[in-house]
């Protein structure tokens, strides 16, 4: 949310007159093999992988994308996504948006701009991304400006995050670039039994250090930071797939369902079977999704519709 404000406030009074164009955003979950080949997009394309891995061609080959993966494509550039079984497992989640306009262009002209890059998933970004969704399907009241506001928003904090390992010559750079460090290293590896003592040892630090620089710098603990990683996914796979809620505790790194079961409604003021039985509009966090290749297209527009049922 920090984002939100600070870039809202950055933009205020510039963006109503912008032409800049969002067409499509959205979240795609996968849980079984999906293959998509779209003609050169007519759109900027992103696309942020967030949970499991896929492939995606990138530079003309075929590349592994893992969570924090950010995919970018320019107009015309071919785009392909392969979800497959990878360790055992067909698991794939992924923001996407479709965009269009001057701005956008001369914002991917700013600077150099490779098609795949890694950036840490921050919470205040990924908000943003939430926002963009909900105004996006929005039916009643729904605001072009605001959706503006939040997609310039949303690139600028990429540009942030992706430039966020700074001059380890700077004690406090380098103390940022750690944390950095080790929220990667969370993000990536939090659906599984995930100890303290791996965070710190990707990190270079000692326990005690790690513990209190991660504390210092983000205001959480390690371990409250990991559950709220577990406890998103968790969400997301309750409202968006039909596992059972035993199945998605276990595979989202909860020991026991009694304990999913209790943190869970600590945290969202429902239980897990609450959740899965109300509408996914009705809680904040609203999200899309693409189950098995079928296509909820509300909230697109005509442009993107024609692109994406092509």
């Amino acid at each position: 949310m920090f984002y939100l404000l600070e870039n809202l406030y950055y933009l205020a009074g510039t963006v109503n007159t912008m032409d800049l164009r969002l067409h499509a955003c959205a979240y795609s979950f996968h849980t079984l093999p999906f293959k998509t080949s779209f003609t050169p997009p007519p759109f900027f394309l992103f696309r942020l992988q967030v949970v499991g891995s896929c492939r995606a061609l990138v530079n003309g080959k075929m590349s592994i994308i893992e969570p924090g993966d950010l995919l970018i494509y320019r107009p015309g550039e071919p785009y392909h996504l392969e979800v497959e079984e990878m360790d055992g497992k067909i698991e794939s989640g992924d923001y996407y948006l479709l965009c269009e306009g001057s701005w956008i262009e001369e914002w991917w002209k700013a600077q150099s701009r490779p098609i795949q890059q890694r950036i840490h998933m921050d919470t205040g970004m990924l908000s943003l991304w939430q926002q963009l969704y909900i105004e996006q399907h929005r039916i009643v009241q729904r605001n072009p400006e605001l959706i503006r506001h939040l997609l310039c928003a949303l690139c600028l904090s990429l540009d942030r995050l992706a430039v966020d390992a700074v001059s380890r010559q700077d004690p406090e750079g380098r103390s940022n670039e750690l944390v950095v460090l080790m929220r990667r290293y969370i993000n990536v590896n939090a659906l599984r039994r995930l100890r303290v003592e791996e965070v710190a040892r990707a990190a270079g630090l000692s326990v005690s250090r790690a513990v209190h620089l991660f504390k210092k710098l983000t205001g959480f603990t390690i371990i409250r930071y990991t559950q709220e990683i577990r406890l998103s996914n968790a969400m997301e796979r309750i409202r968006y797939t039909d596992l059972s809620l035993e199945n998605i505790a276990g595979t989202c790194g909860f020991g026991t369902y009694s304990y999913f079961h209790k943190v869970f409604k600590a945290r969202y003021g429902i239980s897990p079977k609450e959740a899965r039985n109300r509408p996914p509009d009705s809680m904040l966090e609203g999200t899309y999704v693409i189950p098995g290749g079928d296509q909820n297209l509300s909230g697109l527009s005509e442009d993107a519709r024609k692109f994406l049922t092509t």
